[in-house]
């Protein structure tokens, strides 16, 4: 029944929004319609969530600024802790297009080339390696089994601490690829677990410290990229139950390039900007970020379904950008419009939630 609430609540958000919300996309936000962008972001964010459940955080730019904050539910069921705009999640996938834009920054610097194989920056891999460009990296068409299943093979759970090192080990024993690359899109963890390994190669630092001198400190976002960091504002994470109930996940893996990264929604509203900007890294940055996007998949019909993959980010139909992540219980998307002045982040603390639904009402709210 409380899934359903859910359901209908946010089916008729969608048709009010859709009914209110569209102006001219020329024009930045009114200020006198802002008191009712709040009320309809709120009652947006209020219905993902039932009380006593762990819940969601959201947060509204544009053109940078902050203009709407957002949480429900519960940072912490055993303390009763509320979430709030300061609680931390860690946001998954999502810190792919972190990890491909330093990259690309790296590209720019010379330091990088796309065209070039894995081989020629990591050694004490299969023969794989001279295949593989670290274009097919960046785009998911290399062919990679993903880390994650391979760990699993290895008999390695949730619970057991496991390192960059172990996740290397376990691609570098995979003697087969999954299809030739170049072949297609597949989403591969591997593939950004290498693109650290590379970047590490390239600096003689591991990521997060590359991580948090090319990309956090220039642009001044408070971002952590450390999986195993003790953070006092972050939400514990919890896995939803057949009964109803929510168990607190305990996961202990340590691995960066794909995931790893701490953060408000505010802050990744914050950091979308960029992309309409080009703060960092000027026009060649911006346009290598969305420069040899692959189809992500085929309809029967042997049309391109809308989505695209950029660097580290989807791109959609309408030429809007967006990604979602998954990791540890905790769920997050972001979304920017196709004029890149308008960018929406909802991240929950459960996994049972959808919050890339929440992320476009939301964007349509403020556009």
């Amino acid at each position: 029944m409380g899934s359903a609430r859910r359901f209908c609540a946010v089916a008729v958000l969608v048709v009010l929004t859709a009914c209110t919300a569209v102006g001219d996309a020329d024009d930045p936000p009114r200020r006198d319609d802002d008191r009712g962008r709040v009320a309809r972001s709120d009652a947006a964010l209020a219905a993902t969530i039932l009380d006593g459940e762990p819940g969601c955080s959201g947060a509204v730019g544009v053109e940078g600024d902050v203009v709407w904050t957002g949480s429900v539910g519960l940072a912490d069921l055993a303390s009763g802790a509320l979430l709030s705009a300061d609680t931390v999640f860690e946001i998954g996938q999502v810190s792919n297009q972190f990890t491909a834009t330093l990259v690309l920054s790296l590209v720019q610097a010379g330091d990088v080339r796309l065209d070039d194989p894995v081989a020629a920056y990591l050694d004490g891999l299969p023969g794989w390696a001279a295949d593989i460009t670290v274009d097919d990296l960046v785009h998911h068409t290399s062919g990679l089994p993903d880390y994650v299943d391979l760990l699993r093979e290895r008999g390695f759970r949730p619970e057991d601490v496991t390192t960059q090192a172990d996740a290397l080990k376990a691609v570098a024993a995979a003697n087969e690829l999954q299809f030739e690359p170049g072949f297609k899109f597949e989403y591969s963890a591997s593939n950004y677990l290498l693109l650290a390994e590379i970047v590490r190669a390239v600096t003689g630092s591991p990521l997060p410290a590359v991580m948090e001198r090319m990309i956090f400190e220039p642009l001044d976002l408070d971002m952590t990229m450390d999986p195993a960091a003790e953070i006092a504002d972050k939400a514990v994470s919890y896995t939803a139950t057949l009964g109803g109930g929510h168990d607190a996940v305990d996961w202990a893996w340590q691995q960066v390039g794909d995931g790893g990264i701490n953060t408000t929604p505010a802050e990744l509203v914050r950091w979308a900007d960029n992309y309409r900007t080009g703060r960092l890294g000027g026009s060649r940055l911006q346009y290598a970020q969305l420069a040899g996007a692959a189809h992500t998949s085929l309809s029967d019909s042997g049309r391109a379904f809308a989505e695209r993959y950029g660097a580290g980010i989807f791109i959609g139909r309408d030429g809007g950008l967006f990604h979602r992540g998954a990791w540890e219980g905790f769920v997050t998307a972001l979304k920017i419009t196709p004029d890149r002045r308008v960018a929406a982040a909802v991240a929950c603390n459960v996994d049972n939630r959808v919050p890339s639904a929440t992320a476009t009402i939301l964007a349509l709210i403020w556009s």
